[in-house]
């Protein structure tokens, strides 16, 4: 079984600590599906993490954070995720951020 095979399971069952694990793998094509699977199960720890991959070197993993973040629906996202707009260079990034901040904004209403 491929490691995105993995990644489905453990979103299915709920798996963060599996999805933390695989999100700092080597292949990019793992890491970014491992912080989606985040954003549908995360919790403490998977947030946090997110919230870190916000400042990550890589623009790809920048933006599958903000995603993220959007669809966890974690209300305290919208603070690091507006502060990192202020400061975001790349416009693929900034718009996943813009994207995550209304999502969160319609999630509240």
């Amino acid at each position: 079984m491929s490691k995105l095979e993995k990644i489905e399971k453990y979103v299915a069952g709920h798996k963060e600590e599996k999805l933390i694990k695989l999100a700092q793998d080597r292949d990019q094509a793992v890491r970014l599906a491992a912080i989606a699977g985040l954003g549908k199960v995360g919790k403490d720890d998977g947030f946090n993490l997110l919230i870190t991959l916000l400042s990550a070197g890589d623009p790809q993993l920048r933006a599958a954070s903000a995603r993220a973040l959007g669809e966890l629906g974690n209300e305290h996202a919208t603070a690091h995720l507006t502060y990192r707009l202020e400061h975001e260079t790349d416009a693929e990034v900034a718009a996943a951020i813009k994207e995550a901040v209304a999502a969160l904004h319609n999630a509240a209403e």
